[in-house]
């Protein structure tokens, strides 16, 4: 065996390729993405890979889509996979994520604010880093959006940064 082969089985046997079953496919495709990434998989081998972690209901959608695609006399290839799982199992077109982001509010802790507002982030394109750090600000608590609006954080990670340290100030106090 060769070299870089070798390397290529011993990363392989490291991961585990994450499982999909009919979920919100977000953090999956994000999971999935990072393994091709790592492991360097070619585009021809992802339709292979991803499809053999399918269960459940998404190994129902598959086995149809596969057939389907099939009599067709075409084949899946990994982007017609990425829009097909997208089309089944994605969020609704009128699931407006902008608006959702731009409504989030913390009501409880500033850890289940701040997962809230990066699980939505993660959905949105086209916001500027202002644009994110004045929306986490808007929608912080006051008594700590108050006290870090001073420090006028240019970037969301210094943003979240701030928040942390005063939210753990003021649970000290």
């Amino acid at each position: 065996m060769e070299g870089g082969q070798q390397m290529f089985l011993s990363k392989l046997a490291k991961l585990e390729f994450p499982r999909y079953s009919g979920n919100d496919p977000t953090e999956w495709f994000n999971k999935v993405d990072q393994f091709f990434e790592y492991q360097g998989i070619p585009v021809a081998q992802k339709v292979s890979l991803a499809s053999f972690h399918l269960e459940g209901e998404a190994n129902q959608w598959w086995q149809w889509l596969r057939r389907s695609y099939s009599e067709e006399g075409k084949e899946v290839v990994w982007a017609d996979f990425e829009e097909e799982l997208w089309a089944r199992f994605g969020p609704t077109e009128c699931e407006d994520f902008d608006e959702a982001l731009s409504r989030v509010k913390q009501m409880g802790s500033l850890r289940d604010y701040q997962r809230e507002f990066e699980k939505l982030g993660n959905r949105v394109q086209g916001w500027t880093q202002k644009a994110l750090v004045g929306t986490f600000m808007g929608g912080l608590k006051s008594e700590i959006a108050d006290d870090i609006r001073m420090f006028k954080p240019k970037s969301l990670k210094e943003a979240i940064s701030l928040a942390r340290m005063r939210d753990d100030q003021l649970t000290r106090q």
